[in-house]
């Protein structure tokens, strides 16, 4: 029987191929330019790094748009899950499935063109020129290999992860803050990035208190399998967050 830690790291070795395979088809994620964000973006940001079985990128709204192309581009083992095309929305799900010692398994691709959009109706983040101009290009780890691709600003990340505010989310901010503080500006930069920017003082309490509860530690030390961060950490954490309320 396959154990679980063998079977995250031939997901993120698929990952990988995936992604070697659309850089090889787009210029190096640059026509069109496509932005990471998601979990694996992450390892941009801090050496701590989480297994995913997602991935998922954004592209700025064309004219036209640049979905239908993507699409055109997926490799054959990529099947189209969900194709939504909204007025200045559009949303791409492709799903691959995988076979391991006769266990399934899958991986996730999403690419959004225009907006980032979460659960609720409040949850939009605007994919701008000024997003992809501040966008930069990195290398990752994944899978033991280094991956070249185009990340957020800092700032805008912080803010994808502040208004999803999933379970996991709120370990990556934690894990944000804790190692590059708050930038500069947030609540500025989020009245030109967000349609509700209001989300961000309401997600950010909701942040605070999922951080703030006795059992976090242990969730974040179980995904990101360390013990460094203690409470002395999520006390520093909390302050610098709570200059956002």
């Amino acid at each position: 029987m396959v154990k679980r830690l063998d079977l995250m790291k031939f997901r993120e070795a698929e990952v990988e191929k995936m992604l070697e395979y659309f850089s090889k088809r787009t210029d190096g994620f640059e026509n069109p330019k496509i932005v990471m964000i998601g979990g694996y973006a992450l390892r941009a940001f801090t050496a701590f790094s989480r297994y995913t079985r997602d991935c998922d990128f954004v592209l700025k709204k064309l004219d036209g748009w640049n979905l239908d192309r993507i699409q055109k581009l997926l490799p054959k083992d990529l099947s189209t899950e969900v194709f939504e095309k909204r007025g200045s929305y559009g949303f791409l799900r492709c799903i691959k499935l995988l076979k391991v010692d006769g266990r399934s398994a899958k991986i996730s691709v999403d690419f959004m063109e225009g907006e980032v959009r979460g659960r609720t109706e409040e949850q939009i983040f605007f994919i701008t020129e000024e997003f992809l101009q501040k966008a930069t290009k990195v290398k990752i780890p994944v899978a033991e290999k280094e991956v070249e691709i185009f990340v957020p600003d800092y700032a805008d990340y912080l803010l994808l992860k502040i208004m999803s505010a999933r379970p996991s989310d709120v370990r990556d901010v934690a894990t944000l803050v804790w190692k590059n503080g708050i930038p500069n500006g947030l609540k500025e930069i989020a009245k030109k990035a967000l349609a509700h920017p209001e989300i961000l003082r309401k997600n950010m309490k909701l942040i605070i208190d999922d951080i703030s509860d006795k059992r976090f530690l242990d969730s974040w030390k179980g995904t990101f399998v360390t013990t460094e961060f203690t409470e002395k950490t999520r006390e520093e954490v909390l302050k610098e967050l709570k200059k956002l309320l």
